[in-house]
Order: C-alpha cells, then structure tokens, then sequence
C-alpha cells in the first residue's frame, strides 16, 4: 500500500503545488516511505534541477536506470549516464540492457556494443529492443533485416504507443511493399502515434496523393509533430508553392531544423533576393549540409561571382564530397533555379 504522505505529495504534484509537494515528499523520504523518492525525483524535474534528480536517484537501490536517463535526456551528461547505465545493468535493473543499448546506438563509435547489448535485450523477451535493432538496420539501409526485428517485437508483446508500426512501416515502403505500408500507415494513425501523420503524409506526397497528403501534414502541424514545419515547407516547395512554404520553414529555423536553411537559401535565389539566399546557404553548411555547398556555389556563379567558387572546395571536402564531387563544384546547377 503506498503511504498517505506519499499520495498526498503526489496529487500536489499533479496539481502544480511543487513547493509543498516537496515539503510533503522530503519529510516521507526522511521517514522512509515507500515511493517518496521517485516522486520527489519528479518534483525536481519539474522545478528545473535534474542534477538533484539525478543526484537522489544514485542514493536509492534499483534506480540506477533512472538516474541514467536523468543525466542522459535531461542533463546532458553522457559521461556520467554511461557509468550508471552500466550500473542498471549489473544490477539487472528490467529494461535496463535495452535502454543502454539505445543509448550507446546514438554514437557511431560504439554501435557494436549497442548491438550486443540488443540482442541480449531481445533474446530476454524485450519488444523494445527488437523495434531498437530495427531502428539501427534502417539506419544501415537494410529494410529487409529491419522488418524482420520489428514483425518480431510486434508479435511477441503489444506495443500500442511506441514506434515500432511506424518503423515497420518505413521498412515495408523501403522494401517497395506499397500497399503493406499503407496500411501500417494507416494503423499508426489509428493508434495515434507520435508523428503519425507526418509520416504518412510523406508517404501519400510520394504516392501522387497530394490532397490527402496536405490534410495529412495540416493534422501534423495541428498535433505539433516533430519536424512538421520543415516537411510542410518541402512539400509546398514541390509544387510551387514557395510563398507559402517560407512561413513554416522560418519556423522550422526556430524550432532548430537546420535542413531548413538550405530550402530558404533556394527560394531567395529564385526572388533574386541574393544575400538572403546567401546567409541561409552559410548557415546550412555551417551545420554540416555538403548540398548547400552546390547551392551557394550555383547562385555566385548566378551572381557573376563564379571565381568566389574555389573557396567553397575546402567545405565539400571537409563535409565528404568525393573527388569526383570536387571536380563538378563549378558545374553544379539546382532544380529550383534551373
């Protein structure tokens, strides 16, 4: 039975009384209760001070996993996350080999012992790590062993909410299994998943469906969908509607998409608004983008700047354009400007 004074410093929480809801929760933990320090951890996050949440975290048996993700998602310490995921795990904290699995599978570096750690997770029973080895197939473009990791994690447990259909689904259309993916589609919209219609949108837009695919992106726009601006924006692009595209690719800017800049660039130059395209071209290679490259060099040649191009030679090549990419530098034309 959870004790009073901890349901009590719960329902505080949930009504935003954080201050109290600490006072209640700090005199439980002080006496022992049971739960007090996980949602005390809570009250701390919400007040914007993980590092005490993290801190509270290390002090108590069986949360080391917690206090991983603490300082992995919210702190920003990977360091510190690595030492106490490893610690989850030597505990065989539950989910614990699956969630540091994911963790280390976010840096090239270790993408082995992401692997290793997966497949430890799944031979476990672990749904999530299936649809993690899916993910980390995707990203190796190969769909085919990615829809077999992820039909599997989806058959041995319900994973209503998580991102497993989606991925499926994206396996499935990269496979060329069109109608499959409609219908996964159509599931994850139907279950409500996070960035479902998004998604499904780009895949409508690729199919010829343009109407449906345009209620698809305003629903993901309505749901505040992760990178809906910026696809929004592309899609209006495509059809030559550019004017409308710059309001949600300049929020898209905003919302930190620097795969933005480079569309932005594009349209100021075919408005002949130069150092406009300009900026936006800078700023996009500045985030590592080797098209914007082509781009820029593209619009100074527009601009009688043709012998400013040899500069941008050293950014191709540091964002890994091959030889024969460095040859064409000065030669390159985009489809928005013809």
């Amino acid at each position: 039975m959870i004790p009073a004074a901890v349901r009590y410093g719960e329902k505080l929480f949930f009504l935003d009384d954080h201050a109290k809801a600490e006072i209640v929760l700090r005199e439980a933990l002080a006496r022992g209760d049971e739960g007090a320090q996980d949602w005390l951890c809570d009250v701390l996050i919400a007040t914007e001070r993980p590092v005490e949440a993290a801190l509270l975290m290390e002090e108590h048996p069986n949360r080391a996993l917690r206090a991983a993700a603490i300082w992995a998602d919210i702190v920003g310490d990977r360091e510190r996350a690595d030492e106490w995921y490893r610690k989850a795990v030597d505990g065989d904290e539950p989910g614990a080999l699956n969630d540091y699995g994911a963790f280390l599978s976010e840096d090239d570096a270790r993408l082995g012992e992401a692997e290793e750690l997966l497949r430890r997770a799944a031979e476990r029973g672990d749904a999530l790590a299936y649809s993690n080895l899916g993910a980390m197939e995707l990203d190796r473009g190969d769909p085919e062993s990615a829809a077999v990791w992820l039909r599997k994690g989806l058959e041995i447990e319900d994973q209503a909410g998580s991102t497993a259909v989606l991925r499926l689904a994206d396996a499935v259309e990269r496979i060329g299994d069109l109608e499959a993916a409609r219908v996964l589609y159509d599931r994850a919209v139907a279950e409500d998943l996070e960035d479902a219609y998004l998604m499904r949108a780009r895949f409508l837009a690729d199919q010829g469906e343009a109407d449906a695919a345009e209620a698809d992106f305003q629903a993901g726009l309505a749901r505040d969908e992760e990178g809906a601006h910026y696809y929004y924006g592309e899609f209006l692009v495509a059809r030559d509607r550019a004017d409308e595209a710059v309001g949600h690719l300049h929020q898209a800017v905003e919302d930190g998409s620097d795969a933005a800049h480079e569309l932005l660039g594009l349209i100021h130059q075919k408005n002949h608004a130069f150092q406009a395209a300009e900026e936006h071209f800078k700023e996009s290679i500045a985030a590592g983008w080797l098209s914007a490259v082509y781009a820029y060099a593209e619009m100074l040649r527009q601009e009688g700047r043709g012998a400013e191009v040899a500069a941008l030679a050293a950014d191709a090549e540091r964002l890994g354009a091959t030889p024969g990419r460095l040859r064409e530098l000065t030669g390159q034309r985009n489809e928005l400007t013809g």
